[in-house]
């Protein structure tokens, strides 16, 4: 075989082989899928959280930013417990006056509730160990609102 004719068969080959190891390359990251989702139990829940951000859509319209707490509230901690009781704790900042309580909550399939504290009732709508979307949505003066609240676990 001449010397032309084994530079050109390792061209190819070397060509097919890169071709060959991107392709499975390529592949086998465009299945990779995000965090995934975990059972929404109690005990996968319970844990300490701060909420992150707040979005409302209208009508079906694109969710907007609907965080209107003052800078005091953005640190505080959600924290569902494992004997059902749950504690609202002012921390870093603290808001004038301090804003800590606690309450008990519940957990019925993805229904999170809580007598006492109804500002975290809702349908846990996504949670991957991390971050936990609680929806809530109804009809106030003729609107039809969604609002989701995305708390991240500490």
């Amino acid at each position: 075989m001449s010397e032309v004719n084994i530079h050109l068969t390792k061209s190819v080959i070397m060509k097919k082989l890169v071709f060959g190891l991107l392709s499975f390359f390529l592949l086998a990251t465009a299945c990779k899928k995000d965090k995934d989702s975990l059972p929404i139990t109690k005990e996968n829940i319970t844990g300490t959280y701060k909420l992150i951000s707040i979005k409302v859509s209208l009508n079906g319209s694109p969710e907007l930013d609907a965080d209107d707490r003052e800078d005091c509230e953005k640190d505080d901690l959600y924290k569902l417990n494992a004997d059902n009781s749950f504690n609202y704790v002012d921390a870093g900042t603290t808001c004038d006056p301090a804003g800590d309580f606690s309450a008990t909550w519940q957990l019925n399939d993805k229904q999170l509730s809580s007598e006492s504290y109804p500002q975290i009732d809702g349908t846990i709508t996504s949670f991957d160990g991390t971050n936990m979307d609680v929806t809530f949505s109804g009809i106030e003066s003729g609107m039809t609102y969604k609002a989701r609240s995305t708390f991240k676990k500490q």
